[in-house]
């Protein structure tokens, strides 16, 4: 199966056939008294949103962007950030799922294997239909600012009590963290006109730090000095109001490479020091930012926050170290129980799988049952679940 190809791993790649189903994306059943909605599984986050706010309704939480298709999404396990907040599957009471023998079956809010199929990789059948557990439509403030570096790491267990939700960008060779503050209010719409929010989304984003990346590739010895630039450009104090996808959300950046690994969330801050550490020792030039992203533990058998609070750390970068970069963050973020996340770049033989996950075997189990002559899996799934190719 195939969502919208916005994942960085292998996970969709086929050498046999590819089923889509974005023609497959109608709004299926609307419960407005319990706040939940059943969609076909082909319909992408940011029509779900809009589907959702005319009813008085949004999902709890979001990633960066709404590009994906809501059953690609839950099935690579997409998250956002909140410490009380887990990730994306986890608003998932429902599926309509096909097996590969042809058979239909229905999962429920009580089936005992809801939690196996909420985040599947795509192994267990397609996913025809998702019903969602939402909530009522809210705003979110947005407080940004920069803050020292250490200071930020600090500060970190006490900023992740006192905010709904939390993020952390930082520019590798500058010392300061921009600081995302996200907390949900009842306060009216006051956020960037027209004018600022082309400025931020397009003009910068697209075109001043496409261009100034694309100097970075070539001459990669002034990358710090373009970080320290854009730093200042862009990392700025504000603050907004605006309807929660539109915070949750980011203007698309450039064409990167992406890696995040999930470590316990007590851990992050010795995280991010030692990151700040490798790279140096490394001597890399980063072009892109570290992001820290904080989630709430859930029992999804496959997800990187299986029964523990959770930082996912992302190492991007947009040059030609890329290489190095990863193998440095892979061989780190081991240190501190990494668990790669499912679509994003990451190098499966670095990884026991079976012993980061404690339900690995139970999958493997449920998956030879569903899929006997594995017609979901590929090269991908053959190699993270040690399969006969």
């Amino acid at each position: 199966m195939v969502g919208a190809g916005h994942s960085w791993s292998d996970v969709v790649l086929s050498d046999d056939f590819l089923v889509n189903l974005d023609d497959y994306s109608q709004p299926v059943k609307l419960n407005l008294s319990n706040l939940q909605v059943t969609v076909q599984a082909g319909m992408r986050l940011k029509q779900l949103h809009i589907l959702l706010e005319k009813n008085g309704m949004a999902m709890r939480n979001l990633g960066s962007v709404s590009e994906q298709s809501i059953a690609g999404a839950i099935s690579t396990g997409t998250h956002g950030t909140g410490i009380q907040y887990p990730i994306l599957s986890t608003q998932v009471i429902g599926l309509r799922v096909i097996h590969a023998a042809g058979d239909i079956v229905e999962i429920g809010e009580e089936h005992p294997l809801l939690d196996a199929y909420r985040l599947s990789l795509g192994t267990l059948g397609i996913i025809s239909e998702v019903t969602l557990q939402c909530t009522a439509f809210f705003h979110l403030k947005e407080n940004a600012a920069p803050m020292n570096f250490d200071e930020a790491v600090r500060q970190l267990p006490e900023l992740l009590q006192t905010n709904d939700h939390l993020k952390f960008w930082w520019f590798p060779h500058v010392n300061f963290i921009q600081v995302y503050r996200y907390n949900r209010t009842h306060e009216p719409l006051h956020t960037f006109s027209a004018a600022e929010r082309w400025m931020r989304d397009s003009f910068l984003a697209q075109y001043v730090f496409s261009g100034l990346l694309k100097t970075g590739k070539t001459f990669p010895a002034i990358i710090p000095r373009v970080n320290r630039f854009i730093n200042t450009l862009h990392f700025k104090t504000y603050e907004r109001i605006d309807k929660c996808y539109r915070v949750f959300n980011v203007a698309m950046p450039p064409r990167h490479r992406e890696s995040e690994i999930a470590i316990p969330v007590e851990q992050a801050g010795e995280a991010l020091l030692a990151m700040r550490q490798m790279i140096e020792r490394e001597k890399l030039f980063i072009n892109f930012v570290v992001e820290a992203r904080f989630v709430k533990a859930d029992d999804c058998w496959l997800s990187p926050a299986y029964q523990r609070d959770s930082c996912y750390i992302g190492a991007y970068q947009h040059c030609k170290q890329w290489d190095n970069y990863l193998h440095a963050f892979e061989l780190l973020m081991k240190n501190f129980h990494g668990r790669p996340h499912w679509g994003k770049e990451f190098t499966p033989a670095r990884y026991d799988f079976q012993s980061l996950y404690p339900k690995w075997n139970d999958f493997l189990k449920l998956h030879h049952e569903t899929d006997p002559e594995d017609r979901f899996g590929n090269r991908f799934t053959n190699t993270v679940f040690n399969l006969p190719s």
